[in-house]
């Protein structure tokens, strides 16, 4: 194997595992996204449940696009998760206030993310471009070698 087919190797097996990579990490920022969503509808509910004060009328989610009506006398205390099917009770200003922190975390951690992700895809561009000039370096010495044989295009 020539050095030229080397460095070629070398660069589909980087761009593979960029593009592993990539696929993974856009996977989590969706699953990130979908945590965030709820996040901001816990922190609206408990925005509105805070301004009615008592005794509101409210639908709730029992799944699969089904609601039922219930009435909220009072809320003192929120139920929140520690994780692992675990929760623990605390007043309304410190649920509300940890369930802020939780979003802003996960916010954090998209917009990380979200630049890894940028900066592995102009990797992977590089890495496409480089690809393609290998290709077309070893064609041409292929063909002024009489050898013919090979790819002359790069595989998209």
């Amino acid at each position: 194997m020539s050095s030229l087919e080397q460095d070629l190797s070398r660069a589909l097996a980087e761009l593979q595992a960029l593009e592993r990579i990539l696929s993974d990490l856009q996977g989590r920022v969706e699953i990130l996204r979908t945590l965030l969503s709820e996040y901001d509808g816990a922190l609206a509910l408990l925005d509105e449940l805070k301004e009615k004060g008592s005794k509101v009328n409210m639908l709730i989610p029992i799944g699969g696009g089904n609601f039922i009506q219930a009435e909220v006398k009072k809320i003192e205390d929120v139920h929140v998760s520690l994780g692992a099917g675990v929760v623990m009770r605390q007043p309304l200003k410190e649920s509300y206030d940890l369930i802020k922190k939780r979003r802003e975390q996960i916010s954090a951690t998209i917009r990380s993310h979200e630049e890894t992700i940028a900066n592995y895809s102009q990797r992977a561009e590089e890495l496409r471009k480089i690809i393609q000039a290998l290709y077309a370096r070893l064609a041409e010495r292929r063909k002024a070698g009489g050898q013919g044989k090979g790819r002359e295009e790069p595989p998209r």
